[in-house]
């Protein structure tokens, strides 16, 4: 029954890019390590934006990081039996090698206010906001209900904005969690002017509502700036690709592999220098 939900949730939620990505999966583990590239340049973005987002470090730095994460994730590809392991190794990875020795203080205040979220909370909301990953996988990965996530980007958009989310009052909380959830869901009319007449209650939620719209230009620049350009993309995944081409796979135990078929839990822990 649980494989035949399985199956049924993949074939309602899925897109050209998830199937894509399942297919690189399939190779990568096969030992095709161009696969494995073009599988990782659909997550080299979040990584570079993640740590960008943690603190200041040089550029050469930050690169030499998320090659070692992806080089590491090479190795322990044979333990993901689903696209969702291998982001939530990846996740794993980031938030394990998250980086505290160093500047998160910025010119730009919206960054320096990111950099002091917490790192779960960080990761959550670049994945989501950043790099427009549905709600379900990042609930998926974080291994949390979507409800408690809204609440966590609910949390990290008001203090972005300068809002302490402690000062909100538990029905102010509420109606901004709802707001969240119908920034990320289709329209709907009749909900929407639910919405509206419960925000209308609470003056504090327009205006923060607000203050979530107009933060979302400044969010877009923010991204951009820890982008590479078309000649560095290119020499990272080529680093990426000579490391991996030099680095063996570690084969799981058969008892890892039909745990893992079950539940996501049996796979090495990614330190990177």
């Amino acid at each position: 029954m649980n494989s035949l939900r399985s199956f049924l949730f993949r074939l309602s939620h899925t897109t050209p890019e998830r199937k894509a990505s399942r297919t690189h999966l399939k190779r990568a583990k096969a030992g095709d390590v161009e696969a494995y590239l073009a599988l990782t340049a659909h997550y080299l973005d979040l990584s570079l934006i993640y740590f960008g987002g943690c603190l200041h470090e040089p550029m050469d730095m930050r690169f030499a990081r998320v090659e070692q994460v992806f080089t590491a994730l090479w190795q322990h590809l044979p333990y993901a039996e689903r696209v969702s392991d291998f982001e939530y190794m990846l996740a794993s990875a980031l938030l394990e090698n998250t980086p505290d020795n160093g500047r998160i203080t910025s010119a730009e205040a919206l960054v320096t206010k990111l950099r002091m979220l917490q790192p779960k909370t960080r990761f959550a909301f670049i994945a989501y906001e950043f790099e427009n990953w549905p709600i379900r996988w990042v609930a998926l990965l974080m291994r949390i209900r979507p409800r408690m996530l809204h609440r966590l980007l609910s949390e990290a958009r008001c203090e972005l904005c300068g809002i302490s989310w402690e000062s909100l009052a538990e029905e102010e909380r509420a109606c901004l969690e709802a707001i969240s959830v119908s920034l990320g869901s289709s329209p709907n009319l009749r909900a929407s002017k639910e919405l509206c007449r419960r925000v209308a209650t609470f003056p504090r939620v327009s205006e923060i509502k607000a203050l979530w719209l107009e933060l979302r230009p400044e969010l877009v620049e923010v991204r951009h700036r820890y982008l590479p350009d078309l000649s560095q993309r290119e020499r990272l995944l080529g680093n990426i690709l000579c490391s991996a081409q030099s680095t063996p796979m570690n084969h799981p135990p058969m008892m890892d592999r039909v745990v893992n078929t079950v539940h996501f839990a049996r796979h090495a822990k990614i330190k990177v220098s």
